[in-house]
């Protein structure tokens, strides 16, 4: 055996007794984070592990673990399932963490922050500014919690339904391209392709179509067209941007607000009114208050936390 070999079945067995450790609860997670975080290896070791143990639950035909798995051996380990190499890639990075004992699998984002996840089933997730999911996909379950934030999900062609659960409401996707953002008490929904059921909240039953928009919040739903223009808005963030034709000032300084620790106040409020037009990075709010300068006489003041915009 290869000192290389040697040093991937001794990674492989150590990433073993973290599993068993983690998902029996007996381990210390702040330990384990920082074992996997020493070394590139150490968390690729563990999604190997991850993925296989995962793998001979669904060979005994279970969707989740239902008690503590026993300690898994070497030739275990080397000899069942392989992980997507997409999700490999997101582990080792620390972008996903295993919620252990629920079979759920979460992504984060702050304030500012963009990321992408690729599931094995070639569905891509991408996660906005501010950010929160779950999900567990097997063969019993496709199930997607949206903690808080907004996303956006492309579920692969020839793929069962995504079951998106939002606060009280739950969607049912169909393959195509989607977008949610969950509000304090409601869920935005556009589909860009694909149709999507939704329910819940003691909401009546809600459908969407491609290119349709719907706002659930408790006892109501509502279903209305998207234009072009306000889907250049509404998916500008996916290439960092902030599109507008047409929105008012108050509607875009609470976007802009999304993504700045330097939040944008307006002291006056007849300024909300104010229609805008234009392409900003949604990161850097300078070229926007420019124009606000020359073309309508506000004044910026930056403060230490805060940039007030007055007359």
């Amino acid at each position: 055996m290869t000192s290389e070999a040697s040093t991937i079945d001794e990674l492989s067995e150590i990433a073993a007794q973290w599993f068993a450790r983690m998902d029996s609860g007996e381990g210390d997670h702040a330990e384990f984070e920082a074992w996997r975080a020493a070394d590139p290896r150490n968390a690729a070791a563990f999604a190997r592990v991850y993925a296989s143990m995962r793998q001979l639950e669904k060979l005994r035909g279970l969707t989740a673990p239902v008690e503590p798995l026993p300690q898994p051996t070497r030739r275990t380990i080397l000899t069942s399932g392989r992980i997507a190499a997409g999700v490999v890639a997101m582990v080792a990075l620390g972008a996903v963490a295993v919620n252990f004992g629920s079979g759920r699998v979460r992504a984060e984002t702050v304030v500012g922050e963009r990321k992408a996840v690729k599931f094995p089933d070639g569905s891509l997730l991408e996660l906005n500014t501010d950010t929160q999911v779950e999900w567990r996909l097997t063969e019993g379950h496709r199930d997607l919690w949206l903690k808080r934030g907004e996303i956006a999900i492309q579920i692969a062609p020839n793929t069962k339904a995504l079951r998106l659960q939002a606060g009280k409401h739950a969607a049912d996707l169909a393959p195509g391209e989607y977008i949610a953002r969950l509000r304090d008490t409601s869920l935005d929904l556009i589909s860009l392709s694909g149709t999507a059921t939704i329910a819940g909240g003691g909401t009546p039953l809600v459908k969407i179509a491609p290119r349709q928009a719907a706002i659930v919040t408790h006892g109501a739903g509502r279903v209305r067209p998207v234009s072009s223009n306000d889907m250049d808005f509404l998916t500008g963030w996916r290439n960092d941007e902030l599109v507008l034709n047409g929105q008012v000032l108050s509607e875009v300084v609470e976007e802009y607000n999304r993504y700045l620790d330097k939040k944008i106040i307006i002291a006056n409020p007849e300024l909300g009114g104010i229609t805008m037009g234009g392409r900003f990075a949604n990161h850097d709010p300078s070229k926007l208050l420019a124009g606000l300068e020359a073309s309508f006489g506000i004044h910026v003041a930056h403060e230490s936390h805060s940039i007030i915009l007055s007359r």
